[in-house]
């Protein structure tokens, strides 16, 4: 008489669950699924994954970004800052910077020369290092302005000028070079020179000319205002500093 088969029992599935069920039970399901899915798909759908702990929340994705601190130092350096300096014929001006690259800085800004105001533009090139050499194109105007009342605090002022002075304003784009020096991208001084072109409007002419003729004892018919170009040294010092 034939033996009778024995059905074959896979204990090793049953070691395999044994191995896998404490990595179950504590929820580590990355670790507990490869087990349990060599040990068959019966006992693998036998033993359902505990869900996660009712006290866990998911960390919101908003928490994830990086602060603006941490964006500045993944690119290397700030993009925004200030500048101070003053210079000629610059006068005294503080400019807005921002730094599309590393290399390259672009500003605008209020001027001020104790007359009045202006506006200015700038684009430099300098190197991210301590100690660099910089490049720098700029181009300001100054708006209309009554400078009569501040030249008197300081000199005598003839009747023949003083139609000159109550309308003063000029244009102006300089090309300097320099360096600067200090830590790129927090806080940085520098000084630069260089040659300007400056356009002028002499205001009043005509009343300055009648005014010098009659105390002379002649009479001028009509003097038009002129236009004068100059081409002046430039120089300018000042620092910069970057917030973000």
């Amino acid at each position: 008489m034939a033996n009778p088969v024995r059905p074959r029992h896979p204990s090793w599935r049953w070691l395999l669950l044994l191995a896998a069920f404490p990595a179950a039970v504590r929820g580590d399901e990355p670790a507990a699924a490869p087990l349990l899915a060599s040990a068959g798909p019966s006992l693998y759908a036998a033993v359902p994954l505990p869900p996660p702990p009712s006290g866990t929340t998911a960390i919101p994705a908003t928490l994830a970004a990086p602060a603006p601190a941490v964006a500045a130092r993944t690119r290397g350096y700030r993009r925004f800052g200030l500048s101070l300096d003053v210079g000629v014929p610059n006068g005294a001006s503080a400019t807005l910077l921002y730094r599309p690259l590393k290399f390259l800085r672009l500003g605008g800004g209020l001027l001020y020369n104790y007359i009045g105001y202006g506006a200015l533009a700038s684009v430099s090139i300098q190197p991210h290092y301590w100690i660099a050499p910089s490049l720098a194109i700029e181009a300001g105007h100054y708006f209309d302005a009554n400078a009569l009342d501040k030249v008197a605090h300081f000199a005598t002022v003839d009747d023949s000028i003083r139609p000159l002075l109550e309308q003063v304003g000029y244009s102006f784009v300089n090309a300097q070079a320099g360096f600067e020096l200090g830590a790129p991208s927090t806080f940085v001084f520098f000084i630069r020179g260089g040659l300007s072109r400056v356009w002028l409007s002499v205001n009043n002419a005509n009343q300055a000319a009648q005014a010098a003729s009659a105390s002379g004892g002649s009479r001028l018919t009509y003097v038009a205002d002129p236009n004068v170009r100059l081409g002046i040294p430039s120089v300018k010092a000042g620092f910069m500093f970057y917030v973000y």
